[in-house]
C-alpha cells in the first residue's frame, strides 16, 4: 500500500488510504428453526486524494487493484468538490482495548448452541409463537495511511447475541426483540430472556389510555429518537450551512444540566472505537454537550476548517461520522425510575419517529411497543397511540432523570430517560 501513496506523491497529490479486512461469522434462526450459517471474508479499500484543491474518492474490494484505484480517484478529483483542508500530520493515538481472542476463537457449534437456547426459551412462552435469534462474531483489521507519514493498524472484534419474537393473537400482533453487543464475549442470556418474557406477558393485555400529557420513561432503544435529531443539529456540515439551530451557540445552555453527550473514539470496548477517523485525524474523547452546555460540534476536516475549530476525530469524506456517542448516565436504576411513576408510560419501540425535519427538534411518532404504568407497575400495552415532544424543550426543561444503566446500541450508548410533559394521543384523538 505504501507504493500506492508513493505514486500519489509522484502525481502531485495528497492521499489517504483506508484498508479494511474483515471476517464475519453468523448463525441465524427464523420461525423457530436454524435458517442460515454464514462465514464471509471481505476486503475494502478507500482512497482519498486532493489534487489542485479538489477532492477525489474511489473505492475497491479487489486486492491488487491499487494502480486502478489511484487512477479512479485522480479522475474523480478533476471534477470533484473544492476543499479547504489538507490531510493531517500523524499524531500518537490512544491504545484502546477492543480485541478479544475469545471472540476470534469461538466456534460455530457454540454459536448455534446459544441460538438454540434462545429459540427453545421463546417456544416455551407459547406453542404458536414465532421466534428468531442471531449470533454473530466479527474480526476486523483496519489500516490507515497517508502521504504525510501516517501508518497505523487496529484489530477489533465484536460479538452480538440477539433474539425476538412475533405473536399473533386474534387482531393483536405483538413483537419484541433484545440483544447484547460488545467487543468481547460479554452477553447475558438471562437478561434477554427476562426482557422478552416480560414483553410477552404484559404485551398480550391491551389497555386504553386517555389522551393527555404524561411522564414517559424511554428505554435506550426508545431514547434513540430523542438523540438522533440532536446529532443532526450537532453535525458540523449542518452548522456550516446555517441550517442547524445550534449555529453560533458554543458555550450556551441548550439542554438540562443533567444532560451530557460525549463523543469518544478511544473507548475501551467501544464498537465504534478507532485509532484515527476516516480522514487521518487521531480519535479522542470530546464532550459535545457538558451539563447541558454546548461545547463542540461533530466535525470533519472541511467543517472544522470552515467553522474555525479543531477536528475531533469524527471525519469521513462524506462529513462527520461519529465513533462512540455516550449520553452520560444518572444515578438511579431504571427499575426505581419505573417504580416512582404514579401514572405514566414506558416507550420501548417507536415507528415513524425518524420522519420530518430534525432541525426543528420535533419528534412525533407511533408507539410500536409501549406500556401504561400505574403506581410503578406496567399494567398493559398501548395500541394505536402516538407521542409528541420537542427535544429543545423537553431535554432542557422536562428532563426528569437518566438511569445509571446504559445499553450499547452500536455507535450509541444510551441510558433510560424519564421525560415529563410528553403529549400522548390516540388514533381518533
Amino acid at each position: 500500500m505504501r507504493k500506492l501513496l508513493e505514486d500519489a506523491i509522484a502525481r502531485g497529490t495528497e492521499a489517504t488510504l483506508v484498508t479494511t479486512e474483515s471476517k464475519n461469522t453468523s448463525v441465524s434462526f427464523d420461525s423457530n428453526r436454524l435458517k442460515k450459517i454464514a462465514d464471509i471474508e471481505s476486503l475494502s479499500l478507500n482512497l482519498q486524494v486532493i489534487k489542485a484543491g479538489k477532492l477525489g474518492v474511489a473505492g475497491s474490494t479487489r486486492a491488487g487493484g491499487e494502480k486502478e484505484l489511484l487512477e479512479n480517484a485522480l479522475n474523480v478529483a478533476e471534477f470533484g468538490s473544492a476543499v479547504s483542508y489538507r490531510f493531517p500530520e500523524p499524531e500518537p493515538p490512544a491504545d484502546p482495548k477492543v480485541f478479544d481472542q475469545d471472540v476470534a476463537d469461538i466456534d460455530i457449534s457454540r454459536m448455534i448452541s446459544l441460538g438454540e437456547e434462545l429459540i427453545d426459551f421463546i417456544k416455551s412462552l407459547d406453542p404458536s409463537i414465532q421466534g428468531f435469534a442471531g449470533v454473530r462474531k466479527s474480526v476486523t483489521q483496519r489500516g490507515i495511511s497517508n502521504t504525510k507519514g501516517l501508518d497505523a493498524t487496529l484489530r477489533k472484534t465484536s460479538f452480538t447475541v440477539s433474539s425476538g419474537f412475533q405473536f399473533v393473537e386474534g387482531q393483536n400482533l405483538l413483537s419484541s426483540w433484545d440483544w447484547d453487543a460488545s467487543t468481547d464475549l460479554e452477553y447475558d442470556l438471562a437478561r434477554i430472556k427476562a426482557k422478552l418474557k416480560a414483553d410477552f406477558d404484559i404485551g398480550r393485555k391491551n389497555v386504553p389510555v386517555e389522551p393527555g400529557v404524561y411522564d414517559v420513561l424511554f428505554t435506550p432503544t426508545g431514547f434513540i429518537d430523542m438523540v438522533s435529531p440532536a446529532l443532526a443539529c450537532l453535525n458540523g456540515r449542518a452548522v456550516m450551512r446555517g441550517i442547524s439551530p445550534l449555529k453560533d451557540r458554543i458555550g450556551e445552555q441548550v439542554f438540562s444540566p443533567s444532560f451530557s453527550l460525549v463523543e469518544d473514539g478511544t473507548l475501551d470496548g467501544g464498537l465504534g472505537t478507532q485509532l484515527y477517523d476516516g480522514q487521518g485525524v487521531v480519535c479522542r474523547r470530546t464532550p459535545l454537550i457538558q451539563n447541558g452546555v454546548l461545547r463542540e460540534y461533530l466535525l470533519d476536516l472541511e467543517s472544522a476548517h470552515r467553522l474555525g475549530r479543531q477536528p475531533i476525530g469524527t471525519g469521513s469524506p462524506e462529513g462527520a461520522s461519529p465513533n462512540n456517542l455516550l449520553v452520560l448516565p444518572g444515578e438511579t436504576s431504571w427499575e426505581d425510575l419505573l417504580k416512582g411513576m404514579k401514572r405514566g408510560i414506558v416507550i420501548d419501540q417507536t415507528m415513524g419517529a425518524w420522519a420530518g425535519n430534525p432541525y426543528t427538534g420535533t419528534v412525533t411518532g407511533n408507539i410500536a411497543l409501549g406500556y401504561l404504568v400505574i403506581d410503578g407497575e406496567k399494567v398493559g400495552r398501548l395500541k394505536d397511540c402516538m407521542f409528541s415532544l420537542n427535544i429543545f424543550t423537553h431535554l432542557k426543561s422536562n428532563l426528569l432523570a437518566l438511569s445509571r444503566e446504559a445499553k450499547n446500541l452500536g455507535s450509541l450508548i444510551l441510558p433510560y430517560c424519564l421525560i415529563g410533559g410528553v403529549s400522548i394521543a390516540g388514533r381518533d384523538s
